[in-house]
């Protein structure tokens, strides 16, 4: 692909919106090529309309980098006097957690030059690696529900100025990888499932973390969306290159527009090519189809060559020098490695750093200070609002009533409540409002607002005694398998919780061979639960596999107690709130299944039998299963929503915010209909895991098999209505190439203001072979009571275009243009229709 193609892709997100505020939502070009020297012409960062409260983090402070042509004769000037050894210093990891400033990750400084250490931690959903006196943002997954470049520039801002002061020079992230398969453990982190929404909310991201001042290595890149086997040889990707180019690389384009420092290869094998190794996809896709200007580092130990790693483009391994160390330097030596790529990687490092100022400007190191400012709390608060999406409003069941009584249920409602998920991108809250103190501090005056824990908490689940399982588990624990026969004493719902000992090595727990649930050790303590219902006097086979050390239980006779109180409760309230969690989402392992854990369901079931007036909160990374749905009158789903989970829980549901969050994940129904739904899909089989599937990628499997899910991609409910009239779509050329604009009055015909979500979609010509359609434009929309906007919508380039043997491609025929304000046909506009006369090829 030339670079007239990815100039006609970065403008084809431009559209604007007459009547309300903000500026316009539209990538500009990116530079032609990564190479030593960056063109004259780089791009700006991705400017979006539209902003959360934010003071200091969203307010007109901007750092000011230094200009990309500057920074590389910098660079090139500094570089001439570097011996071979120095140079690889650029190349290599100072080891787990070596950085100055206590980061998990950095460079070694170059003191005979004066060239700095480089330190880097995580990031995606605030300052990570366990770094206190820091913000604890809602998870990506949240900010992807807000539907808001603008809020996620802020959300940028907030990471990167707080990684700045604490002395972090490049964050890992955002997580841009696609919920390809709903049980990822790593789905919260993530951005959604759609490539458009995930990239450009990710290059307003990227654009507030670097206009902090803080280097932004996006990741994973590519085609990382599964943790079962992941950094193995089992976990090679067989993907078609038109599903590699149309779903999984697309969004890069948009990324790569917001010139990010830096880009994190993948745990991921590729049609047999490890990420970090691929030539075709670092040199062929980054350099030469998107002028990548930034470098290469390698997500921790996923670097597994020297020679075919560093002659392929990655330019840093992390955190330790394992191939690009003495093993380098021996490469480059004998000629394996000509010395003009580690010229090149060098060189590639080198400016950046001086494009960040970090020759003159670093931040000093202080991983002990508390930098979180009441601005960022107000950004967390305010996109935990925004993110939240009312998935059912019965009744008018919410906002609540400011009369009557309230009986809040559930371990999740304070001390088990679920604010972040595990792994690298958790985050340390200084302070979590839990939803029972927010709902209390809320609560108008006179409305009593009553708690019931409802279920066990982890720390009150027994050992299971020698009469009921054989052999006894052993009290230090396992290393490995362990079997065992379990008779229960008594019909009913029993609790299972166990631990892994180590990090990022799943554990697996099944009964009768059908997997119960699975801990992926993303932190040490946490213990995960799950409930099953069995028969007295039957006898089990338990299996476990993996190290762990705890697995304990609960019975009948200590939950059913619990649940009657919770019922008891519900039945003596005006409302009952019942508020759930999934806090096992965590990097290093997949859910089992879409299950709550513990005895959550069955928690909703019993309460909502003694009091139809029922809200029950989600708290999770992803989709859940909700067999109780049509049993309860409000469904909330809050993510992980961070620090102010209880303060942003109250202002939804008793009405001071509307809700206007939208789903950037479809909810399946039940776990076994999902589109990836085959062992050879995931997890694989014979080390393959195959993407038969193709382009049908979340909602657009929903929508092209007529399966109907849960909830669709897009949807969210608002406590006032809006109406979308019929959009006008009309053809014109620009440049000499087709330009599709569609016009939309969205009007809020309720009583209080609020805001939607104005999604496009586009289905093409039926020979193409394309989905039926697909989201290509969107805009976040407030309006007050009573009030219209008109929004313009511009689709041109790869927005049309679709990958036909080997290039991009607008076919010829006719086009379906649909608005409206979620993915399901009955949200909707019908399809207005433009017709090309003839194909035009984009090369």
């Amino acid at each position: 692909m030339t670079r007239t193609t990815i100039c006609l892709l970065a403008a084809a997100a431009t559209l604007a919106v007459a009547g309300c505020s903000g500026g316009s939502h539209s990538p500009t070009s990116p530079p032609t090529a990564r190479s030593a020297t960056p063109p004259a012409h780089a791009a700006a960062p991705i400017v979006a309309g539209g902003s959360p409260n934010g003071g200091r983090a969203c307010g007109a402070g901007h750092f000011r980098l230094e200009s990309l042509p500057t920074a590389s004769r910098q660079a090139h000037r500094l570089l001439a006097r570097m011996t071979l050894k120095q140079e690889v210093v650029l190349m290599r990891g100072a080891g787990l957690n070596g950085g100055t400033a206590g980061t998990s990750g950095s460079t070694e400084p170059i003191p005979a030059l004066k060239v700095p250490a480089l330190t880097q931690n995580d990031g995606p959903a605030g300052v990570g690696d366990a770094d206190t006196g820091v913000t604890q943002l809602p998870a990506p997954i949240a900010l992807a529900a807000t539907f808001d470049p603008a809020a996620a520039r802020c959300y940028g801002k907030v990471i990167g100025s707080e990684a700045r002061a604490k002395g972090i020079e490049m964050t890992y992230g955002p997580t841009v990888n696609l919920v390809r398969v709903p049980q990822w453990g790593r789905a919260y982190e993530s951005l959604g499932e759609d490539p458009h929404l995930s990239g450009t909310l990710a290059a307003a991201e990227v654009g507030g973390m670097q206009g902090a001042g803080e280097m932004a290595q996006v990741k994973h890149f590519a085609v990382y969306n599964q943790e079962t086997y992941r950094n193995t040889p089992a976990d090679d990707v067989i993907v078609a290159q038109r599903t590699l180019q149309e779903i999984y690389l697309k969004l890069w384009r948009e990324i790569v527009a917001a010139q990010p420092a830096s880009v994190m290869c993948a745990y991921s094998t590729i049609n047999g090519q490890p990420a970090c190794q691929d030539a075709a996809l670092l040199h062929g896709f980054l350099d030469q189809q998107l002028g990548f200007t930034g470098f290469v580092g390698s997500d921790y130990n996923s670097t597994h060559s020297t020679v075919a790693a560093a002659n392929a483009g990655l330019d840093q391994e992390q955190p330790t020098p394992v191939y690009f160390g003495k093993a380098l330097l021996a490469a480059v030596s004998s000629g394996r490695v000509a010395r003009s790529v580690v010229d090149q990687a060098a060189m590639r490092v080198l400016t950046e750093m001086y494009r960040f100022r970090l020759f003159t400007d670093a931040p000093p190191a202080r991983p002990h200070a508390e930098v979180e400012t009441a601005a960022d709390v107000g950004v967390a608060r305010t996109i935990a609002e925004q993110g939240t999406v009312l998935l059912k409003n019965s009744a008018g069941a919410l906002p609540l009533a400011a009369t009557g009584s309230i009986a809040v249920i559930g371990p999740a409602a304070t001390g088990a409540t679920a604010t972040s998920g595990a792994g690298s991108t958790a985050v340390i809250s200084p302070g979590t409002v839990t939803p029972l103190r927010g709902l209390q501090s809320a609560a108008p005056p006179g409305v009593a607002v009553s708690y019931t824990q409802g279920l066990p908490t982890s720390a009150q689940l027994r050992p299971i005694p020698a009469g009921a399982m054989r052999p006894a588990y052993p009290p230090a624990g396992t290393s490995g398998r362990f079997a065992a026969s379990v008779t229960p004493p008594a019909t009913g719902t029993y609790l299972f919780g166990f631990t892994a000992t180590t990090i990022d090595e799943p554990v697996t727990l099944a009964i009768n061979g059908v997997p119960l649930l699975t801990n992926p050790g993303g932190t040490t303590a946490s213990v995960y639960s799950a409930a099953i219902q069995l028969q007295a006097g039957q006898r089990y086979k338990l299996t476990s596999s993996g190290p762990s050390n705890f697995l304990e239980w609960a019975t009948p006779a200590m939950i059913g107690p619990q649940i009657a109180a919770a019922a008891a409760a519900a039945a003596h309230a005006h409302t009952a709130v019942v508020v759930v969690a999934d806090s096992e989402e965590s990097e290093g392992g997949d859910r089992a299944n879409l299950t709550l854990p513990s005895a959550q369901d069955q928690l909703i079931d019993a309460v909502a039998a003694a009091n139809p007036r029922t809200v029950v909160v989600v708290e999770a990374g992803g989709a859940v299963t909700m067999p109780w749905l049509s049993k309860v009158d409000a469904v909330v789903d809050q993510w992980y929503s961070g620090e102010t989970d209880g303060t942003s829980l109250a202002a939804v549901v008793f009405g001071s915010v509307n809700p206007s969050g939208h789903l950037p994940v479809t909810f399946p129904a039940s776990s076994a209909e999902i589109p990836i739904a085959t062992a050879r899909q995931f997890p694989g089989i014979a080390g393959k895991v195959r993407y038969t599937e193709g382009l049908n990628v979340g909602y657009r499997w929903w929508i092209d098999t007529g399966h109907r899910p849960l909830f669709p991609f897009g949807f969210g409910l608002s406590y006032t209505t809006f109406h979308y009239g019929h959009p006008v779509a009309r053809l014109a050329t620009q440049g000499g190439r087709p330009l599709v604009t569609v016009r939309e009055t969205v009007k809020n015909t309720g009583t209080r203001s609020g805001a939607d979500v104005a999604q496009v979609y586009l289905g093409m010509p039926k020979a193409v072979g394309e989905p039926a359609r697909q989201l290509e434009a969107y805009r976040r929309v407030s309006l007050p009571a009573g009030g219209s906007a008109t929004v313009l919508f511009r689709l041109q380039g790869l927005q049309l275009a679709a990958y036909l043997s080997g290039h991009w491609e607008i076919s010829g025929g006719g086009y379906r243009v649909y608005v409206g304000d979620s993915s399901a046909r009955a949200q909707l506009s019908a399809p207005v229709t433009v017709r090309l006369s003839r194909s035009y090829l984009l090369l």
